[in-house]
């Protein structure tokens, strides 16, 4: 059938969350289009939208790792506007962007891969699986995308946190940041892991929880950008609006049901080991777990929460909506 997409093209398509993705099918037949000028549209896209989208919703996900990294500690401290004020206070501007460099150049990979492998890995089972549901087709695509990811994200988002995590102003004693480790930049932050935790830290430090993380919140991600796509919404909201919306809500769609694993993720990844200190052993994502829940049961879980969602709802519509700019000048013109 045919079906405007969010660009404001009418093209018959196989999958409303491939539409944007460069995959088409001609009218009547399974013939797929996986030209090599669509795939690198969609890596560069992806690429660009993955970096804009995490520049600009930066200080939420600061706010929100604060909160975590600080889950049953500290409770005067678990409040949106006190950890903005507290981040102003000891670190101003500069606070709210620490790690950003890192972020901005590991989304653009990380967002490459996951539109790449989750447009080949669908167009792939609709040539080739007797699957019918174009949503569990959705799911196992976007699950792929999410596992082969982890591997990239997971580095990256080690440094992110850590930069995040510091607390700069070392004068309060009081404060149970002051002892953490302080790094310059992004580079300073990655020669203190490696140095102190190793080369396998910096790689595989935090990876099984983000693998158990990312697996269903790309499932999510994409079956529910696919299914908006495909709605009367689309229709209704026009070329610019609906990849805004539609983004912002695949955003929550990954985020509400898999943040209590993110925030294990991130005290985990939070965790520093300095060389010769065997005193102080980490704790494992059970642990943490157990932990959390002794401190603040169900809730303590969801600390942070608001700034996250937030930051999803503004990272994915940005990153949608770029995309799809990019991606009405990119497309080859038979895609």
């Amino acid at each position: 059938t045919e079906y405007q997409g969010c660009s404001g093209r009418n093209r018959k398509l196989i999958h409303p969350a491939i539409q944007v993705r460069g995959g088409a099918l001609e009218s009547g037949t399974t013939q797929i289009n996986l030209s090599a000028s669509a795939t690198m549209a969609s890596l560069f896209a992806g690429s660009v939208g993955g970096a804009i989208g995490v520049g600009v919703s930066y200080p939420f996900d600061t706010l929100s790792t604060k909160a975590q990294v600080r889950s049953g500690k500290d409770k005067s401290n678990q409040n949106f506007v006190q950890n903005m004020g507290r981040i102003w206070k000891n670190e101003g501007v500069g606070g709210f962007f620490e790690g950003v460099l890192v972020t901005m150049i590991g989304q653009a990979f990380i967002k490459a891969i996951q539109f790449a492998v989750n447009e080949i890995t669908f167009l792939w089972l609709e040539k080739h699986s007797t699957i019918q549901s174009n949503i569990i087709k959705m799911a196992i695509a976007g699950t792929l995308a999410g596992l082969l990811s982890s591997f990239v994200v997971s580095p990256v988002e080690l440094v992110k946190i850590r930069m995040q995590a510091q607390n700069k102003q070392s004068s309060d004693k009081k404060d149970d940041d002051a002892s953490s480790p302080v790094y310059n930049n992004e580079l300073d932050c990655s020669r203190w892991i490696v140095k102190n935790e190793g080369w396998r830290s910096l790689f595989f430090h935090g990876l099984g929880i983000t693998i158990i993380r990312e697996i269903p919140s790309f499932a999510f991600y994409f079956v529910a950008y696919g299914l908006l796509a495909k709605s009367a919404m689309a229709d209704m909201l026009g070329g610019h609006a609906a990849p805004l919306i539609f983004g912002a809500m695949a955003g929550w769609a990954m985020w509400i049901p898999t943040y209590p694993i993110d925030i294990v993720k991130t005290i985990e990844q939070a965790q520093t080991r300095e060389k010769g200190n065997n005193k102080k052993k980490p704790l494992s994502s059970s642990q943490i777990t157990a932990k959390l829940y002794r401190a603040g049961g169900v809730r303590a879980f969801f600390d942070g929460l608001e700034p996250k969602l937030a930051r999803a709802a503004v990272k994915h519509a940005v990153t949608f909506w770029v995309y799809e700019v990019l991606m009405g000048f990119l497309r080859p013109s038979n895609a």
